[in-house]
């Protein structure tokens, strides 16, 4: 099912069951942290919402836990921009919160 997962059905339902609770309350984009997923956009969009990975599809099935494919807690909301930017791996981390305001 890894590459049907998306067409799936089950996806799709869980896709709109987090939809609607980070809609409600404006998530923003777990990548870049900014505000901007328009959660009305259509597909494709740039600032539409894709779920995303905290550990990668590809990492889970290397790891024998498919099973984090359908777990809603390995879902976080991102941005088409940002998950297309980041690709298919795990998340990479940020410098953290800087001293200086620039």
């Amino acid at each position: 099912m890894p590459n049907g997962l998306i067409q799936s059905r089950a996806y799709r339902e869980l896709r709109a069951t987090l939809r609607a609770q980070w809609k409600a309350s404006n998530a923003p984009c777990a990548i870049c942290g900014q505000r901007h997923i328009d959660y009305d956009a259509p597909p494709n969009d740039p600032d539409s919402l894709e779920l995303d990975h905290r550990i990668s599809r590809r990492r889970a099935r290397a790891m024998g836990r498919p099973e984090l494919d359908m777990d809603p807690n390995n879902m976080q909301p991102s941005a088409l921009r940002c998950n297309r930017g980041k690709g298919a791996g795990d998340q990479k981390p940020d410098i953290g919160t800087t001293t200086e305001e620039w």
